[in-house]
């Protein structure tokens, strides 16, 4: 757990696995956008070249498995955890 401004946050970094792959720009900003939407989320970095999935969130706010679940229902098969 990391303390940015005063407030607890958390990271979860996860990795796409599956067959439905981040493949673009475009891509990444859909993750983003989407996962913005999630009230809780603060900070985002989705990379097509790494299939990575960095997301910063108030743990009191929204839990990593509702973040894993968001990118589950847009398609991507994900896998990893807190940090």
């Amino acid at each position: 757990m990391t303390e940015t401004n005063d407030r607890m946050t958390q990271t979860v970094d996860l990795t796409v696995i599956g067959e439905e792959r981040i493949h673009c720009q475009s891509c990444e900003q859909r993750v983003s956008n989407a996962l913005r939407r999630l009230d809780g989320v603060q900070d985002i970095r989705a990379s097509a070249q790494t299939q990575q999935v960095e997301v910063r969130f108030d743990p009191s706010r929204v839990q990593p498995e509702q973040i894993q679940a968001k990118l589950e229902r847009m398609g991507y098969e994900v896998t990893g955890g807190t940090t």
